[in-house]
């Protein structure tokens, strides 16, 4: 069981949400909220997002759910896409009896997290957006992601490695994590087989992608509303990601006028994986109140 700095341990409790149940676990006690929205990909709240969570629990109450399609949570319904995601995020905040949150994402969830500062900036006190998605119209990862995406020989075939290789799954994490291969450990490597064995390819999250993800570009691409925010945004980004290019952090920077800029050195797209401390650092300075 993970465990916050204070010593207590992560919560597990399971929501209804708009006819879904929902896992989401809990850290901390007191403090501002807030909450934690995972990867695409095999990713799960306590995953990549899990130094963070038991980082912010001294001072902050903290929410990491799984997002529907993922981890322990019900299936995702056909048809949704960025927009729908980012919706689902009211009646969630209203069923753990949240008003407002400050809300930090990774990749899906930093674009499913900006979507919803745009329909609902209210209810948004503060919002960090690590390795983003959404910033920009160009398809992560190029065209060789859309053919993995559309293909359903290659998506198939990819599930297969996942589910039945340790030594793939851990050459597919050293590609991501090359700066910090000590990081790539047996137990994250059996999370990740975990994982992929627990959720089989296709299904409405398969849907999902084949719908953003089009042989022009994304279907979701906020740039041109970056200039709306104006909720306190702190942008993380690794400077070596190679699926979300640096850049696009840079460009968010100059259109969000009350942004933070962290560019982590060494980093490529999982950042919170591969440069944790970093990543953390930031994290706690931003969102944790000064006592």
């Amino acid at each position: 069981m993970l465990a916050a700095e204070n010593g207590s341990p992560v919560q597990q409790i399971h929501l209804s949400v708009s006819g879904l149940e929902i896992r989401c676990l809990i850290a901390g006690g007191s403090g501002p909220p807030v909450l934690l929205l995972h990867g695409a990909g095999l990713d799960e709240a306590g995953l990549s997002l899990g130094s963070a969570m038991i980082a912010l629990a001294d001072r902050c109450q903290v929410f990491a759910p799984d997002f529907p399609g993922f981890g322990d949570s019900d299936p995702m319904p056909a048809g949704w896409g960025f927009a729908e995601c980012s919706a689902f995020l009211g009646p969630l905040l209203d069923a753990l009896g949240l008003r407002r949150a400050s809300l930090a994402g990774l990749s899906m969830g930093g674009g499913i997290a900006l979507g919803f500062a745009l329909q609902t900036p209210g209810r948004v006190e503060k919002l960090v957006l690590i390795d983003s998605a959404c910033l920009d119209g160009a398809i992560p990862g190029g065209r060789l992601t859309w053919f993995f995406v559309h293909l359903p020989g290659l998506n198939l075939m990819g599930s297969w490695f996942f589910k039945s290789s340790r030594h793939f799954v851990r050459w597919a994490l050293l590609r991501h994590m090359r700066h910090r291969p000590d990081l790539v450990t047996p137990k994250l490597i059996d999370d990740l087989v975990h994982l992929a064995r627990k959720h089989p390819a296709g299904g409405a999250v398969l849907e999902w992608q084949r719908h953003e993800i089009t042989w022009n570009g994304l279907r979701t691409n906020y740039v041109n509303r970056l200039p709306e925010i104006t909720i306190p945004t702190l942008i993380v980004h690794g400077e070596d990601d190679q699926l979300l290019p640096a850049a696009i952090a840079k460009r968010a920077h100059r259109l969000i006028r009350n942004s933070r800029l962290e560019i982590i050195p060494d980093c490529g797209h999982l950042a919170p994986l591969e440069q944790p401390e970093a990543v953390n650092r930031a994290l706690r300075e931003f969102l944790q109140p000064i006592s």
